[in-house]
């Protein structure tokens, strides 16, 4: 938190030029772990649509002003479904449906760099947990080219405040 605030104050980024951005991943199909039957039931139903194990990733950024930027979603498919997204949302897709360089290096020319309709990017500071994806070196020169800075949040401690 702190290096955040020294960063602040040392390019004097207003908060629409900093952001946190994070990827989670999420089911199709999410069973209850919950049932309602009656006492002593030998069996009890529980009704899916046998998507359990099939995943799509989610990635999220807000800037500090509480503005929310694009989601993204990159799905385990070789190709884009034919499917109408509502407007507002990015799909990607991939082998895996995971963030990975490629992915992260499209979001930072399509997401971040476009986020306000132009590609007038001054310096601005991307806030991102340990993954080791945000972390190799095409994405760190991809940021430094266009005058991205970044704080790191340290493994284990995305959850603290």
């Amino acid at each position: 938190m702190s290096f955040i605030l020294y960063r602040r104050i040392q390019y004097d980024y207003p908060l629409n030029l900093i952001a946190n951005l994070d990827e989670t991943s999420l089911s199709f199909d999410l069973p209850s772990s919950t049932t309602l039957e009656v006492r002593g039931s030998k069996t009890i139903s529980i009704r899916s649509t046998g998507h359990e194990k099939n995943c799509f990733t989610v990635i999220l950024a807000c800037m500090a002003n509480g503005t929310k930027l694009e989601p993204v979603i990159i799905f385990k498919l070789k190709n884009i479904s034919r499917e109408t997204f509502p407007d507002g949302i990015k799909i990607r897709v991939n082998e895996k449906g995971w963030v990975n360089e490629k992915e992260m290096l499209w979001w930072i020319e399509n997401v971040w760099c476009n986020r306000d309709g132009t590609n007038n990017n001054p310096r601005s500071l991307l806030i991102f947990d340990f993954f080791r994806g945000h972390l190799i070196n095409s994405i760190k020169n991809k940021l430094d080219e266009k005058q991205i800075n970044i704080a790191v949040i340290p493994a284990r401690l995305t959850d603290r405040n």
